[in-house]
């Protein structure tokens, strides 16, 4: 492809002055004496290609070399210190499709003296062009709109025939190399190998101008850190200063620091806690206080001081004894049932939520147990009264008798044994309560249904006590014209064992088991079977009796 050669003349012409210029100011440049441990890289570029002879005679740790034509280069490699090549990126277009001005016969570009592990050929790499002044280059037939890396000018803001400038160029290899860049050469007529280009003779920038940097740098520093020193400057307070700094090109750097203030923080840490509290300053405290001060460095979200006070209150636990009376068992707030009278301890929390230790001085008093028979055992119709018999166990101090009928009987007493009187005609139902108490106030009660008997009736006394004193001694079923061949009698403990049997009315259970003789005090079950003689249908009726001694 044919580029348009009316602009060419004046092209080279311009550029040639360029790279005079470029000479003579590397006559005069000197080398960075450090090195950069990450790379330090050279940069060789030039519009038209030809034959470029590279002598590397310094000695430089981890060197990289960049190259960039338009046209085909043939590039040879040679010096005492050649090894220290560590990478050679070659970015450009290596084929005679692009012309070849220099006059040499080359039509591919090569690379030798150099391993061709460290070598990269990227063909034409894309890269932005900034738009030219006359747009139309981009669209001129043949012209040269190829988008690649080249160089046509050392004038960082000019751009012509489609080609990057210097500035394009250098910031492409940085971004390939890293490091730091050590040196240029910049220039548009052809490279010949009779004029070696040693790499010691390489410094400075395109035709040795040096562009000056401006840097701004915005810090927060606390307010306890004034005066502060930065580069040479002084604040006093937050504002703004200027320095000028050398870049890592040697150029002059204009760096403006934007300072801002953050505030120490301080703060109260409100506390509370029962007889002791240990805080972040390490320290124990048993009492109430709000001297302690604790600056925790870094500590607020800026990374300034933060000041905390303690506000520490302290609370105390409390003690106390009581004394508890309880008829028969006690039930405590610590979960536990006592029987007998005995003292212990349990905690609570008091108002301010510390430990409250209550002692208790617990007295357990006997529980009374209400019991009774009467006489007769068996009420018939037109009985004129009933006598109460009490059988309750326990230091009795008070009677309280409860005698009353479904026909409108209500009768009490407070004798031990009282008589209540039954009116002529009374039938049905007869209720007996009975309520015991003793000197310590403990109370029990014990309720009774008596049925007075007419021409066929049943009675099951709910008490018993087979002491042999004569009374009482037996529970058995009273009832008047039971069918005797249709009578049972079954008696059962309170894991429904049967522990008793009778088919005949006449005979009842006298409080023993067999084989493991008299029963122990406590509630039965009892089951009765009956069927009266008048022909009505069996019955089956269940309940329950206390056996007392």
């Amino acid at each position: 492809m044919q580029k348009l050669t009316f602009f060419k003349p004046f092209k080279k012409l311009l550029l040639w002055i360029c790279f005079l210029y470029s000479l003579s100011v590397q006559a005069q440049s000197t080398y960075t004496p450090n090195c950069d441990p990450n790379g330090n890289w050279l940069l060789f570029a030039n519009y038209d290609g030809g034959n470029l002879n590279i002598v590397v005679d310094q000695n430089i740790p981890n060197l990289k070399i960049g190259i960039c034509t338009y046209e085909p280069v043939n590039v040879t490699f040679s010096g005492p210190f050649v090894n220290s090549v560590t990478e050679v990126l070659y970015a450009g277009f290596n084929s005679a499709q692009n012309n070849n001005n220099c006059g040499f016969p080359i039509t591919t570009s090569s690379f030798t003296g150099i391993n061709t592990s460290i070598l990269t050929v990227n063909v034409a790499p894309p890269v932005n062009i900034i738009s030219p002044p006359n747009p139309n280059y981009f669209n001129i037939p043949n012209g040269w709109n190829f988008g690649i890396i080249c160089l046509y000018s050392c004038n960082v803001d000019a751009n012509q025939g489609g080609c990057n400038t210097v500035d394009q160029v250098v910031d492409y290899f940085q971004t390939q190399f890293g490091g730091v860049l050590r040196g240029l050469n910049v220039q548009y007529n052809c490279w010949d190998s009779s004029t070696p280009l040693t790499v010691s003779a390489q410094a400075g920038n395109c035709c040795g101008a040096c562009t000056p940097d401006a840097v701004t740098v915005n810090q927060t520093v606390c307010n306890d850190q004034f005066p502060y020193n930065w580069n040479g400057l002084t604040f006093n307070s937050a504002g703004t200063q200027s320095v000028t700094l050398t870049n890592a090109s040697g150029c002059d750097s204009v760096v403006t620091l934007n300072l801002a203030v953050s505030q120490n923080n301080i703060g109260t840490d409100q506390q509370s806690a029962c007889g002791s509290f240990t805080w972040i300053d390490g320290n124990t405290y048993l009492s109430s206080t709000n001297a302690p001060l604790y600056t925790i460095v870094g500590g607020n979200v800026n990374g300034c001081d933060s000041t905390v006070n303690l506000n520490l209150t302290i609370f105390q636990g409390s003690s106390d004894t009581v004394n508890v009376t309880s008829c028969g068992t006690y039930f405590a707030q610590n979960g536990q049932t006592y029987t007998e009278s005995t003292s212990f301890i349990y905690t609570v929390p008091n108002i301010n939520g510390c430990d409250s230790v209550i002692t208790v001085n617990l007295t357990v008093f006997p529980e009374p147990i209400a019991a009774f028979t009467s006489n007769p055992e068996l009420l018939e119709f037109g009985q004129p009264e009933i006598q109460m018999i009490d059988e309750s166990v326990g230091q009795i101090t008070n009677w309280n008798w409860t005698f009353s009928s479904e026909t409108g009987i209500f009768q009490t007493s407070n004798l031990q044994n009282p008589i209540f009187s039954i009116p002529n005609n009374t039938s049905g139902n007869l209720s007996l309560v009975l309520e015991v108490s003793n000197d310590q106030g403990c109370t029990s009660q014990i309720n009774s249904v008596l049925n007075i008997l007419e021409d066929a009736a049943l009675y099951i006394p709910n008490t018993f006590s087979p002491d042999g004193n004569a009374l009482n001694n037996v529970f058995k079923v009273y009832g008047r014209n039971i069918d005797p061949g249709a009578f049972e009698l079954s008696i059962y403990n309170r894991w429904g064992e049967q522990i008793f049997k009778s088919s005949d009315a006449t005979i009842g259970w006298d409080g023993s088991v067999s084989n493991l003789g008299a029963a122990p005090v406590g509630t039965y079950t009892y089951r009765v079977t009956y069927r009266f003689i008048n022909g009505q249908d069996s019955q089956t009726i269940h309940g329950h009796l206390n056996l007392i001694r």
